[in-house]
């Protein structure tokens, strides 16, 4: 149960208890607004008190409501109220004598929290309501008092707050608060509130029973608080502080075991706080020096007690009222108190005569109330310490009083003030008992030194006084007295001292020392073996006599060792190993003989703490092993063991002391260490004899013997289950275990909880008793807690195995049958013949049960069940059929997430927030599994449709109840104003993460983000308001907050919420002025630059190397990376394995007897190391951290300038200059973010791409008209930075490089001239780079020799991308470099030597890598050779790759013999394009009268001859793709080129030229054939690709015609290429190129048409359809629905004039086509009609060819004929008429009018 409910409650006053709180947690508060809010609500603590009286009118109202209606607060219209309601409204206010009308907002708020209570009705919930509404009011109140300024605490508020809560508690208290409390604690009882309301039928089921009894308990003891703070910091008015004192007198409350309730216990404490106990001052105001308080006082308690159950309480006032007597008597001179101190004897007198002592002990400190709050026991302690040093000669009488003492059933006064101090030290955990120890330092001066030390003196002076005179009947009081004393390890080494009979201050008793105590156990061994020796064994042995009191007394001297070696491992071996007392020999030899079990029972728990030393565990096993206490050695002797004397002794005794030590013992020596060689040589080894005992002996019979305690039942229980969790625990899964000749106990045990075997039912069975006690309204406790929590341990644990032990048996061939856990649960339970484990399990997450360790059990254990394949069915079952139990399940989850407690909190605090984080780990873990899930379920899905189309609602809103999620969301919320909480980081980062992982879920996602989107504002609001800081906790919540925030964009975008999306964006893009406080610096600069400053912000730290003198730093560093594991991806080091395994090193040390000082000194090490390794895995993660927040605001800035329309994002050129400037700032070394350069620069390279884009239309180098224009000098800076960041980057981190050369490419594109360079040769086209500006290339070249040579080396052994962008940029740098200085330095230091002589390396790559797949190489292959293209651009370039030997190392390609790759034609194009266009420039630039070029080049052909001739290879009707016509057209423009330049060889090139024409033939039929093959391109679309495969169609043709041209010759020497054949289209005649002629001609024209129509179209782009202009639009971009009418239109004309160049291009093709088939045309008639004559005709003529020519006489005669007749004079003119056209030049004209006239003059000769 929490302390509050519900977080908002029904009344007004939630806001004031909010307010309260938050000033507490943030230490700040507006006292205007809290004066305010105390004003307001000072009559609802009145009301805490009385209730607003009943009202008939009030009745008749409300009964009339029905028919008439009702005015509601926050209503400006009645409301009419169903009659059930109303009558609801009146029988509740007649059970709580309310008010009516307060009944009915009551009952209103009762329906509104239904969704949070599902099991309840408004009614009930109501009444629930009512009481929680006062608890919270009373905590409130309490708050309130503690703000004070006072004695014993302080907040550190602001004055003024603390004024004015001083000031409104001063005012409650002068108005009878104290009375009214009171009033209160006698009128409302539990039980009597309990029964009125039953009564009146206002109690549901046993948990609303429960809830009303804790928030009528809770209520009463706050308010008993509310008087014990007051005291506690201010003392309570005289007569309020009688009040009490009377009040108590007659109301002691107790509960049914004796202890004061805690209403009581809180009085009693504030009468005590009333009564100073400490030396006062001159000048204090306390109730000790008011005379008459004093007199009044000491009246009404030495008053005659009527109330005899208070006799105590007031016997123990007495106590307290002497003891301030006489310590205020001692710095106070007044007469009143001199005049008291006289009746101090008498005091003291009624105290011990009437209990006082017994009633602290036995009542007061056994309350469950008294150790939880640390000022009651320090009053305690403070009231025992002032007694013994203020009253030491009453201390003195009652020590001798004690030793004179004979009845040893009555208890002297000492024996109960030992026994008080025994049990107050013994639950307390602070340290207090420590001063009654020696003192280690001397006093100081000042007078409180000299004071602390003089009382630790007499305290000390008691407990050796004590020791010393001690009685046999005062022994074992006193050795539990010094058992409490003892609770730290400091105090537990003091008590040790003194126990030894030769330390300095010794007790100097003989009777209490460590000497006598193990003398005795060894004398009583002694006699026992005495007794003993001569008795046969297999005679019955009675067990020697020994006393009761012998009994006790040996048992406390066991308890009071045990408990001094449980606090001091150097005491444990110290005491262990001394051979005069030989401990461990005499204790295992009494375990060996026939003593009372309770005896044994100590011993075992005595031995069992030794086993927290490692080293002693050998010895113990060995021990244990030869006593054979368990009997693992079959033999004749009927020698009694553990396993007899259960059976026989302590089964008939119903207690089990033995074994409940034997089994501690047990688990023990199992944590510690397990020998595997235990019992070797005269058994079996192994642990087996031992787990059989715990399993088959003790816990599968726990349950069927009888027990005098139930309690010790389930001990026994817990205990064998904490053995079963060590075993498995400690257990390593392996083949050895399948062996049938090892023992593994572990692998027996895990085999059997993996079976239906009794020992699982058994655990089964352990887990549903304790399930029916939670469903009887009852909490666990106790020892049936312990057991529940191991069974849930132990199932959880074996969950954990059960996969690796599934994996190994089924790639073994072992016979062991397992079934995993997650099916066993689902079987049948034996006990209830139904299958619900499931039920039990689900019913340890009720509210009832708080125990962490079993919630978390559970919730694993309910994960597994659900994420098993076949058992989401039943779980189905459990949620529908079982839907009340799924609901009381979401509904403990839910209370748990709204627990408001701080995570800095200890105690139940921290417990309750550990709870709140592993049920959101668990719930983030369960959305790893496919749905249905109860993960989902939890979550407010429906899993019984498909999760895609659940609906999120309000609680409450169309029958939605309250989920995990509506929390996760409510305290996320709590981190805005005007909460502002930021107390659960932790949970806070866990609830980001939940969200993150519903909204990228698939199924989950959509509803997700558009409930928090609509219902929410979820996103808005966080970005507007929440306070972002560089705090590590605080940007790991930014970090998964922008993720989200990342994925709310993406998606609003998609789908076009324009108005909400842009409200996010203005929000990211706007000045951040919302955020307040220290924060205030950032104010003004845009949200997404504060965010970004908060990421630079965060110091990650610095690593200290350390400086070792015992360990090897190299080894040391080894160490570490074996203890590497992982952490959400992070590497770090186990700090708990490696101080284990440190610490082994240092015990295998201290075997060869190394110094103590020596070993102190490694000791200091292997801290300083594991210091240091802590802070090493925090600079880990805080370096992981910081780059996770960068990463998310780097996706935050992606998706809002990629993923958001371009017109939504405010000034976003301006955005994109400020974030890139800021990214590139704090990235220089030195800077922020220079440990995150790789993530840093590629949000630069985006950041500069867009920017790029915002004048230039994307994926193209057009520019915008009427773009805002970059400011002046913008590039140049960003240029200058980019290259700094480049020359800081190191080699090493490549991708970072990779970027910023990316980026630098997108800023030079920005600056380059518009200005093209097309190069044309022999019909090739090669585009030339663009000019980079003047003002770039200046800056480029300011950094000389070290950006050059940064660039060359990443060119040269970069890695893949770096290698490639290296490339590119020093193609676009040398493209522009006029003076060719760059390439001078290049060629000057080997580089480009390198870069050509590597294309070998690079073709052994591209073998290997295309036969794996790996494409890299080529793309490598690829830049390479563009690169070295570029530089074969100019002539100078070309001479010097020559120069370097390119041509013989392009021959040498090896990788181009096995083209072509049918099945991946992209990688031959990749391969051939390159080294074509490089040749193709390098010729180019070279010009034709470069013989060794030519040469070289025709050597290449011949090389690659049989590629060459399957690429021009083309058949009719083949399809081929865009990249095979690019390869066939790079081809023939290199082959028409050496076509042409072929009779410029040499005589000595005539090899090279014979073997040119060996190949040429074949090459020659093949690109004529392409003239048939491969048509004139017709009419296409307008879609980009296939104008381009238009355009390289026709530059083939006319690569293969100006091939032609070439092939005749000159005009000494002509070969006919085309034979003449004119009536047949077959074959290459001049039919052929007629018919090209005329196709020619005729789509020539129509192209003219087409550019005509594209340029009137351009200059009238207004004018077109809106469908005509988008339709164009997208060709520029694809996004035009988003672009306005303005910006389409102009993409339309960009449009249009790219078609435009693009038919002008081709129009320049055609004519060049047209002129090379007149010219071909002229020739070949011309040769035919003029050279070729037969030798008959007359002289002059020429012989006819013989092979060139297939034509006979015969067919010349007919060509003269015929030829007239296709070329008709409308064809000639045709082609006049096309070339003197505007589409051709004046000189192309001219020429082929020439020839066209020639042409005429043959055809009439």
């Amino acid at each position: 149960m929490t302390s509050f409910l519900f977080p908002g409650l029904w009344g007004s006053q939630s806001e004031l208890i909010l307010t309260v709180n938050n000033i507490i947690r943030n230490k700040t508060a507006v006292s205007d607004q809290l004066h305010l809010l105390l004003k307001k609500h000072k009559p609802d603590f009145n009301a805490l008190f009385t209730n607003p009286e009943r009202d008939v009118r009030d009745r008749q109202t409300v009964l009339k409501s029905v028919t008439e209606g009702i005015l509601l607060p926050g209503n400006t219209t009645p409301r009419t109220l169903p009659k059930l309601f109303t009558q609801e409204v009146v029988l509740l206010s007649d059970v709580l004598k309310l008010n009516e009308l307060v009944c009915v907002d009551l009952l209103l708020a009762g329906e509104e929290h239904l969704p949070r209570f599902p099991t309840l009705t408004r009614g009930l919930l109501a009444v629930l309501l009512y009481y929680d509404e006062k608890r919270s009011l009373a905590a409130c109140l309490k708050t309130l008092v503690q703000m004070r300024e006072g004695k014993t605490w302080t907040f550190g508020l602001q004055h003024n707050v603390v004024d004015l809560v001083s000031s409104f508690t001063s005012d409650l208290m002068n108005e009878g608060l104290v009375q009214k409390i009171l009033d209160v604690l006698v009128n409302t009882d539990v039980t009597t509130e309990l029964q009125k309301l039953e009564q009146g039928h206002a109690v549901g089921d046993v948990t609303h029973r429960l809830m009303l009894r804790e928030a009528i308990s809770e209520y009463r003891s706050t308010l008993s608080e509310v008087i014990f703070v007051w005291s506690c910091q201010n003392s309570l008015p005289p007569n309020d502080c009688l009040k009490v004192l009377c009040h108590v007198k007659k109301h002691c409350n107790t509960n049914k075991e004796g202890a004061l309730e805690a209403d009581t216990v809180a009085l009693f404490m504030a009468i005590m706080y009333n009564i100073d106990l400490e030396p006062l001052s001159d000048n204090s105001s306390s109730l000790m020096t008011d005379s008459i308080f004093t007199k009044n006082f000491n009246q009404e308690l030495t008053e005659v007690v009527s109330n005899k159950s208070s006799e105590g309480l007031i016997a123990a006032l007495h106590l307290v009222w002497a003891v301030g007597i006489n310590v205020c008597s001692t710095t106070l001179s007044a007469q009143h108190l001199d005049k008291l101190l006289q009746e101090e004897e008498m005091l003291l007198d009624w105290t011990f005569k009437h209990g006082g002592v017994e009633f602290l002990t036995g009542s007061l400190l056994k309350s469950t109330a008294f150790f939880q709050e640390e000022y009651y026991v320090s009053r305690i302690h403070t009231l025992i310490t002032n007694m013994i040093y203020y009253l030491p000669l009453r201390i003195g009488e009652i020590q001798a009083d004690s030793k004179q003492q004979v009845d040893s059933n009555f208890k002297s006064e000492y024996e109960k003030l030992l026994d008080l101090m025994s049990v107050l030290y013994k639950g307390e955990n602070s340290g207090l008992c420590d001063m009654f120890w020696y003192p280690d330092t001397p006093a100081s001066p000042s007078n409180k030194d000299t004071t602390n030390f003089n009382k630790q003196s007499s305290l000390f002076k008691f407990v050796k006084v004590g020791a010393e005179q001690v009685t046999p009947h005062l022994f074992v009081q006193y050795l539990t007295f010094l058992r409490g004393i003892s609770n730290t390890t400091q105090s537990a080494r003091h008590c040790y001292n003194l126990l030894r009979s030769d330390s300095t201050y010794g007790s100097g008793n003989s009777l209490v020392t460590w000497d006598h105590f193990f003398g005795s156990l060894e004398q009583y061994l002694w006699h026992i073996h005495e007794q003993l020796e001569g008795v046969k064994l297999e005679q019955n042995v009675s067990v020697p006599t020994i006393t009761p009191a012998e009994l006790d007394a040996l048992q406390a001297v066991l308890s009071l060792t045990q408990h001094i070696l449980a606090l001091d491992e150097d005491l444990r071996t110290t005491m262990a190993e001394n051979n005069q007392w030989r401990i461990v020999s005499t204790l295992f030899g009494l375990l060996s003989c026939p003593v009372l079990p309770q005896l044994k029972g100590s011993i075992l728990d005595c031995i069992s703490v030794l086993t927290a030393t490692p080293e002693l565990c050998l010895s113990l096993w060995q021990q244990l092993e030869a006593t054979q206490i368990l009997p693992t050695v079959q033999t004749n002797s009927t020698k009694l063991g553990i396993q007899s004397e259960l059976e026989e002794i302590e089964s008939r005794s119903e207690t089990y002391p033995e074994t409940r030590g034997f089994l501690n013992l047990l688990k023990g020596l199992l944590s510690t260490t397990i020998p595997g060689s235990l019992g070797v040589g005269y058994r079996r080894p192994g642990l087996i004899p031992y787990l059989n005992f715990v399993k088959e002996t003790v816990f599968l019979k726990f349950d069927i013997r009888a027990y005098g305690d139930n309690n010790e039942m389930w001990e026994v229980a817990a205990k064998c289950m904490d053995i079963f969790h060590v075993f498995l625990d400690q257990f390593q899964v392996n083949e050895q275990d399948l062996e049938e000749t090892v023992n593994s106990p572990a692998y027996h045990l895990l085999t059997q909880l993996l079976n239906d075997t009794p020992l699982l039912i058994k655990i089964m069975t352990v887990v549903e008793s304790a399930s029916k006690v939670l469903t009887k309204g009852e909490r666990l406790k106790g020892g049936h807690l312990s057991a529940a929590k191991s069974a849930v341990k132990l199932l959880a644990l074996t969950l954990e195995l059960q996969e690796e032990m599934l994996s190994l048996l089924r790639e073994s061939s072992a016979t062991t049958i397992v079934t995993p856990l997650q099916q066993l649960l689902l079987t049948i339970n034996p006990s209830t013949r139904n299958s619900d484990f499931i039920l039990h399990i689900a019913k340890f997450l009720i509210p009832l049960n708080t125990d962490l360790e079993i919630t978390h059990g559970c919730l694993k254990l309910l994960v597994a069940v659900c994420s098993k394949p076949g058992t989401l069915s039943p779980v189905s079952v459990l949620l529908t059929q079982k839907s009340a139990v799924a609901e009381e399940v979401m509904q403990s989850l839910v209370e748990r997430l709204e627990t408001d407690e701080p995570e800095s909190g200890s105690g139940t605090s921290a417990e309750h927030n550990a709870i709140r984080q592993k049920i959101l780990n668990l719930l983030i873990s369960l959305l790893d599994f496919a749905p249905p899930n109860i993960g989902y379920y939890l979550l407010g899905f429906d899993i019984t449709r498909p999760l895609n189309k659940s609906v999120l609602q309000e609680p409450g809103i169309q029958g939605c109840k309250r989920t995990c999620l509506h929390s996760v969301i409510d305290l996320l919320f709590k981190e805005l104003p005007p909460h502002s909480l930021y107390d659960t980081p932790v949970l806070s980062k866990l609830c980001y993460q939940l969200l993150l992982k519903l909204s990228t879920n698939r199924h989950t996602g959509a509803a997700v983000l558009r409930y928090l989107r609509s219902t929410y504002d979820f996103f808005g609001k966080f970005l507007e308001i929440h306070p972002w800081s560089a705090d590590s906790s605080r940007l790991e919540h930014q970090t998964e907050f922008l993720q989200l925030l990342a994925l709310e964009l993406l998606v609003t975008s998609r789908a076009n919420l324009t108005s909400y999306l842009q409200r996010l964006l203005i929000g990211l893009a706007g000045p951040n002025s919302t955020i307040q406080g220290p924060f205030h610096a950032l104010e003004g600069s845009r949200k997404l630059l504060s965010l970004l400053e908060s990421v630079c912000k965060m110091e990650v730290g610095t690593y200290v190397p350390l400086e070792l003198n015992y360990f090897d730093s190299e080894k040391l560093e080894l160490l570490l990376k074996q203890h590497h594991y992982k952490e959400g991806g992070l590497s770090l080091v186990n700090v708990v394995s490696l101080h284990k395994t440190l610490q082994s090193e240092l015990n295998l040390v201290s075997n060869n007897n190394i110094p103590i000082a020596q070993r102190n000194e490694i000791n200091e090490e292997i801290k300083s190391i594991l210091n240091n390794t802590v802070e090493r895995n925090t600079i880990r993660r805080n370096i992981s951290l910081k780059r996770a927040a960068f990463d998310a605001w780097r996706q935050v800035v992606e998706v809002m300038i990629v993923g958001c329309n371009k017109e939504l994002v405010p000034s976003r050129q301006t955005l994109l200059v400020e974030l890139t400037q800021a990214i590139l700032a704090r990235s220089r070394d030195g800077q922020p973010l220079s440990g995150l350069l790789s993530s840093a620069s590629g949000c630069v390279v985006l950041l500069i791409q867009q920017l790029r884009y915002t004048s230039q239309i994307p994926n193209t180098d057009i520019v915008l008209e009427g773009a805002d224009p970059l400011p002046p000098g913008l590039l140049q800076t960003m240029t200058r930075n980019l290259v700094e960041a480049i020359i800081q980057c190191g080699g090493n981190m490549q991708q970072a490089r990779a970027h910023l050369y990316a980026a630098l490419l997108h800023c030079l594109k920005m600056s380059v001239s518009n200005d093209t360079t097309d190069v044309k040769l022999g019909g090739a086209i090669a585009q030339g780079y663009q000019i980079v500006d003047s003002d770039s290339l200046a800056v480029l070249c300011s950094y000389g020799d070290i950006f050059i040579e940064s660039l060359c080396k990443d060119a040269s052994k970069g890695h893949g991308v770096t290698k490639i962008l290296a490339f590119s940029l020093l193609s676009i740098i040398l493209g522009a470099d006029a003076y060719q200085n760059w390439l001078k330095h290049l060629n000057s230091k080997g580089y480009l030597k390198h870069f050509i002589e590597s294309i070998n390396t690079d073709n052994q790559n591209l073998l290997m890598g295309l036969s794996s797949d790996n494409i890299k190489p080529l793309f490598i292959y690829e830049a390479k050779l563009a690169f070295l293209a570029q530089i074969a651009q100019t002539e100078a370039g070309a001479t010097t790759l020559l120069e370097a030997g390119i041509i013989p190392r392009l021959s040498e390609l090896s990788i181009l013999h096995q083209l072509p790759f049918s099945s991946e034609l992209y990688k031959q194009h990749l391969l051939i394009q390159p080294v074509f266009t490089l040749l193709t420039s390098l010729l180019t630039s070279l010009g034709s009268k470069h013989v060794i070029a030519n040469r070289q080049a025709s050597h290449l052909v011949c090389v690659h001859s049989e590629l060459i001739s399957s690429i021009v290879k083309f058949s009719l009707g083949e399809e081929r793709t865009k990249e095979d016509y690019q390869d066939l057209c790079v081809v023939t423009s290199l082959l028409a080129w050496l076509r042409a330049h072929q009779h410029d060889l040499h005589d000595e090139d005539v090899a090279v030229s014979i073997q040119l024409q060996s190949t040429g033939t074949q090459l020659q039929r093949h690109l004529i054939n392409l003239l048939h093959t491969l048509p004139l391109p017709g009419k296409c679309t307008s879609a980009d690709t296939d104008l381009e495969v238009q355009t390289i169609k026709l530059q083939i043709l006319t690569n293969v015609v100006a091939y032609c041209v070439s092939a005749m010759g000159t005009s000494s020497v002509i070969h006919a290429v085309f034979s003449a054949e004119l009536g047949t289209k077959k074959g290459s005649n001049l039919n052929l190129l007629i018919g090209l002629l005329q196709k020619g001609l005729e789509a020539s024209s129509h192209h003219s048409d087409a550019y005509s129509q594209l340029i009137h179209k351009a200059l009238h782009v207004n004018q077109l359809s809106t469908e005509e202009q988008r339709e164009l639009a997208s060709s520029i971009a694809p996004d035009t629905d988003k672009c306005s009418a303005v910006q389409r239109a102009k993409y339309a004309e960009l449009r249009l004039e790219q078609l435009a160049d693009t038919k002008d291009r081709e129009l320049s093709l055609y004519t060049q086509l047209i002129e090379n088939l007149v010219y071909l045309l002229w020739r070949h008639v011309q040769y035919y009609t003029v050279y070729c004559k037969d030798p008959t005709e007359g002289a002059g003529g020429e012989p006819l060819p013989k092979k060139l020519l297939s034509a006979n006489h015969d067919y010349i005669k007919n060509l003269t004929k015929e030829l007239p007749l296709h070329l008709t004079d409308p064809l000639l003119k045709k082609i006049v008429d096309f070339c003197s056209s505007k589409t051709s030049t004046s000189m192309t004209s001219s020429f082929t009018s020439a020839l066209v006239r020639r042409v005429r003059k043959l055809l009439t000769a």
